[in-house]
Formats: C-alpha cells, sequence, structure tokens
C-alpha cells in the first residue's frame, strides 16, 4: 500500500466528518483539503524532479477511492486535480518551474473543455473565455483552461487547433455563485473566466493531428 492511500485511511474519520461541511459551503472545506494535501496523494503523478512520486497510476486510483469512501466530494476532487501534474509534467519546464518551484504542493484546477478562444499575438496569445465545472478551484493556485486558437481577428476558423492555457490565480475570476447543484456540492466545481489575458506561448500546450 503507498503511503498516501495509508494516510488518507488513517484519517478517513476526518474526512467523513467533513462531508457535511463540504456540501454546507460549496467547497472543500480547509480540513477535508489539508487531508488530502498531507497524503502527499495530488504529488503521485508529479516528477520527481519537483517532488512528486511518479507512483503508478493503480497507486493513484487507490488513493482516489480511498478518499471517496469517506468524503465523495475530496474523492471527486482528488481524482481531478490530481491528474493535472501528469501533463505538466510533460510541459515547458519554465512552466513547471513557475508551478512547482516554490511549492511542490501547489494544486492545478482545470477544465479542458475548449470554451476559450485563444488569440495569436507576438510571444503568445489573448485568452478570453469562461468555463464551467472547475473542481476544487477554491483550493486551487493554478488553472489549466482549454480553448481554440483564433485568427487574428479573433474568429474561430473552420478547422481550429485546440489549446491548452495555464494560467496563475491571479489571471482568472472563480465566479462565485455558479455552484449550486444536490450532490457533490462539496466540490465546489464553480464557473471561472478571463477576458483578455495574454498567456505566453511557453505556458501553452497545443494540440495538433498526428
Amino acid at each position: 500500500m503507498h503511503e498516501s492511500v495509508a494516510h488518507i485511511l488513517a484519517a478517513k474519520d476526518l474526512l467523513r466528518d467533513e462531508h457535511a461541511a463540504c456540501d454546507a459551503a460549496g467547497r472543500l472545506t480547509e480540513k477535508a483539503a489539508a487531508v488530502l494535501r498531507d497524503s502527499g496523494g495530488i504529488r503521485l503523478l508529479q516528477s520527481r524532479r519537483y517532488q512528486g512520486y511518479e507512483a503508478s497510476p493503480l497507486d493513484f486510483y487507490a488513493w482516489v477511492r480511498a478518499a471517496a469512501a469517506a468524503n465523495p466530494s475530496a474523492g471527486w476532487v482528488a481524482g481531478v486535480v490530481g491528474v493535472h501534474p501528469w501533463e505538466i509534467a510533460l510541459c515547458d519546464s519554465d512552466l513547471q518551474d513557475e508551478i512547482y518551484g516554490d511549492d511542490p504542493d501547489t494544486w492545478v484546477a482545470s477544465p479542458y473543455a475548449p470554451f476559450g478562444k485563444a488569440r495569436p499575438v507576438d510571444g503568445g496569445f489573448v485568452f478570453s473565455g469562461e468555463w464551467p465545472y472547475s473542481t476544487g478551484t477554491d483550493n486551487c493556485e493554478w488553472a489549466v483552461l482549454g480553448g481554440m486558437i483564433t485568427d487574428e481577428r479573433g474568429e474561430v476558423p473552420a478547422e481550429p487547433t485546440p489549446i491548452h492555457c495555464f494560467l496563475p490565480r491571479s489571471d482568472y475570476e472563480i465566479v462565485e455563485g455558479s455552484w449550486n447543484v444536490m450532490g457533490l456540492s462539496g466540490t465546489g466545481s464553480k464557473n471561472v473566466r478571463t477576458r483578455e489575458t495574454f498567456v505566453p506561448a511557453y505556458r501553452t500546450v497545443e494540440h495538433v493531428p498526428l
């Protein structure tokens, strides 16, 4: 058993006790988030260069299941936020340094849905959009957001290229009051948005046909 899973199992009563409070708050409480963070599970798929485990996906799945068994919202956040370090490990080293250089336990939210528009400019893109379902976003300091590359006029071409843009918390807004649901309300999967934000090229990942 991986130590991150053992940590969750040892703290399962605390996670369970925080379930109602998470639902009431519409996000993970600080206590619930601390259990996930202290377990090290978010770093299971993270590069060893940034104090990650580079563990087996099977360990990651076991960690998510253990969290979900005690607190479904915590399990959901673990499963979503916990996969982002894998993609980040494939990104530009300057971006990895920005995200993890000062704190290897930095959490990154999403979503990947290509709702944004990325207009090419010198050195990067001007990015705008609004995205629903940004799971765990209150507990995160960065977000990776999906979009389509536009032409110079900001129009999406007939065959656009998808792109992922990584933004620090200062470059996007969490839309309060956008997460009112009956189930898993503790995931805090609120809307996020950004307007005319410059994203340097090294903070992006383009997806082109193979």
